[in-house]
């Protein structure tokens, strides 16, 4: 019956209704945060909408895993509904709305923030031009997210692929992101987790982890030889790379500072509520600022990257009933863990289950579903569970050989996920080392009992 439904649409007509409606439903999400009344079930049903026009052109493990997450989720509440416990359909429904909406409103910022268009002939080589890219892919993609890593690494590749070298470097650089920017989706998962999160004292903590992973991967490069590691490795002083100018800072440090402006000015509104409202504004007025039509602009985003969420929008819809069904199940059935509290020991450990899960090709979004729920009852506290959330995305992506970033680079250059992997095991070695210390020293900061 649905193959017939979608053949009497053509995929253009699907992909722009699609988009209409992800558009449509992070307005009715803002419109709700500005206190107007709106029922959060029509944005959530707008998603669904959306996630079913795309279902065909999704990729194959996206769809199974989305299934999954579905089956798992209902099979939860049908549990929990049959011991007694209420199930709200609205809520259901709703799902990952917020966090969704999060999404939607940063890739505005893709509108107004794109690296240049620089000639090649004068761009950097050598240890310095693996500092430069870097940077640059760091600090694009944490306000543009994804498209930044393939943008720098079109420029860079040769024949259509790109060097061992400049593939650690592009997927390291961005995955540490995740650590700190507010823009990622990391940040937005986990904040839907960890609301009470204060962002402020999180960052001191892991923008210190962030620099140390690209401080790091920088040291391991410029110390290699030719023909190391089965003859793969290059040496550093071959390294073309991305150059970095001081242009490229001035957006995420503007957006960074805006976004705790804005929280301190108005605190009833979470982090993911005030970028949820920041971006596409900021956005828009920069656009206008620069003579550009706001209007073309979001023509762009409904034609082009809003119907390019399908897999998001699956996966996070789907991660919401999962989310809720443990919920659901865990408060009716009275189970608890042998746990007295949360502190930096069984936040530790937290950390390491989910970055092994993510090795087993098992999504972060899935494991912090999961841990959020099991952890509720402990009460744990927020700052310190989205420092666990953040580090274990930024390092178990980078390394997880079903990730997303590892996927699409196999995808787009055709080199091995699972060299990839291989390739960054003892980068994952020595980040989790400093990430379970990052954690006992918030701990102890914020007198969390160990």
């Amino acid at each position: 019956m649905l193959a017939t439904l979608y053949s009497l649409f053509p995929l253009a007509s699907r992909s722009r209704l699609a988009g209409i409606l992800i558009m449509t439903a992070m307005a009715l999400v803002a419109a709700e945060l500005l206190g107007l009344p709106v029922a959060p079930g029509w944005a959530g049903a707008s998603y669904w909408c959306a996630a079913a026009l795309l279902w065909p052109g999704l990729a194959r493990r996206n769809r199974v895993q989305a299934l999954l997450l579905l089956l798992v989720g209902a099979g939860c509440l049908v549990l929990s509904r049959r011991l007694g416990a209420e199930v709200n359909i609205e809520r259901i429904v709703a799902g990952n709305s917020g966090l969704l909406s999060m999404l939607v409103a940063v890739s505005f910022l893709g509108l107004v923030s794109r690296p240049g268009g620089e000639d090649e002939t004068g761009w950097p080589r050598g240890q310095r031009a693996v500092a430069s890219t870097l940077g640059a892919v760091h600090l694009f993609g944490s306000v543009i997210n994804l498209s930044s890593v393939f943008i720098i690494g079109d420029r860079l590749s040769r024949a259509g692929s790109v060097s061992r070298e400049q593939a650690i470097v592009l997927i390291r650089g961005f995955t540490a992101a995740a650590f700190w920017s507010p823009f990622f989706a990391a940040m937005a998962v986990a904040l839907s987790v960890a609301p009470q999160a204060k962002l402020a004292s999180l960052w001191l903590v892991s923008m210190p982890l962030a620099l140390s992973g690209l401080a790091l991967t920088w040291w391991q490069l410029s110390r290699q030889h030719d023909g190391e590691e089965g003859g793969e490795q290059a040496a550093a002083s071959e390294f073309t790379g991305y150059p970095l100018h001081l242009s490229g800072l001035l957006l995420p440090g503007l957006l960074a500072v805006a976004v705790l402006l804005l929280h301190q000015l108005w605190p009833a509104l979470s982090i993911l509520a005030v970028i949820t409202l920041l971006a596409p504004l900021l956005s828009l007025l920069i656009l206008m600022a620069t003579r550009r039509s706001p209007l073309a602009g979001l023509g762009q985003l409904v034609n082009g990257r809003l119907p390019q969420m399908g897999n998001e929008l699956a996966l996070f819809l789907a991660a919401g009933v999962l989310a809720y069904g443990l919920d659901s199940l865990l408060s009716s059935w009275g189970g608890r863990l042998p746990l007295s509290g949360f502190g930096a020991a069984e936040a530790s450990l937290t950390y390491l289950a989910i970055v092994l899960l993510s090795l087993l090709g098992i999504h972060p979004i899935i494991c912090i579903a999961l841990a959020g729920s099991v952890l509720a009852p402990l009460a744990p506290d927020h700052t310190l569970l989205a420092l666990v959330f953040l580090s274990s995305w930024a390092v178990g992506t980078s390394t997880g050989p079903l990730s997303g970033i590892n996927l699409a680079f196999q995808g787009r250059y055709g080199i091995d996920s699972f060299r990839i992997m291989r390739w960054n095991l003892s980068y994952l070695g020595m980040m989790s080392v400093l990430v379970v210390l990052a954690i006992w020293v918030l701990a102890a900061s914020l007198g969390v009992n160990q």
